[in-house]
């Protein structure tokens, strides 16, 4: 929950002077009241922190651009691409070391054998 709540250490080393907002990309004007629907809703879910004004951002802050990409099904989905600017530091991603920009997941034989090994009773969480 703290991760959810607080942000985690992405690995970032960069070094950041002040704020940084980049605007939205051209592809958010295809269908505004999507964007503004889709900030809504993450916004009834507590999911967004809100500053009252850019003088209150913090240091570190970035605001990566919002933008829409094309759905198999015809529709559009909201993306937040944290490469933009791309093959720059001035990105989310730009200042991320090569050895932190992989993440690994538990596989299914994982799993299994952590079952096998813990027994009887024990508790798998997903």
């Amino acid at each position: 929950m703290g991760i959810c709540r607080y942000g985690e250490r992405i690995g970032f080393e960069g070094v950041r002077r002040g704020p940084t907002i980049h605007p939205n990309l051209c592809t958010t004007q295809a269908d505004t009241n999507q964007v503004t629907a889709d900030i809504t809703q993450e916004l009834n879910l507590d999911r967004l922190l809100v500053y009252p004004n850019t003088q209150s951002l913090p240091t570190h802050y970035t605001a990566s651009p919002l933008g829409l990409i094309d759905k198999s099904d015809g529709g559009k989905r909201r993306i937040d691409p944290l490469s933009y600017p791309t093959k720059t530091t001035g990105s989310i991603n730009g200042g991320i070391l090569e050895e932190f920009g992989t993440i690994a997941y538990s596989s299914v034989h994982d799993a299994i054998q952590a079952i096998q090994t813990m027994g009887v009773g024990c508790l798998l969480v997903k």
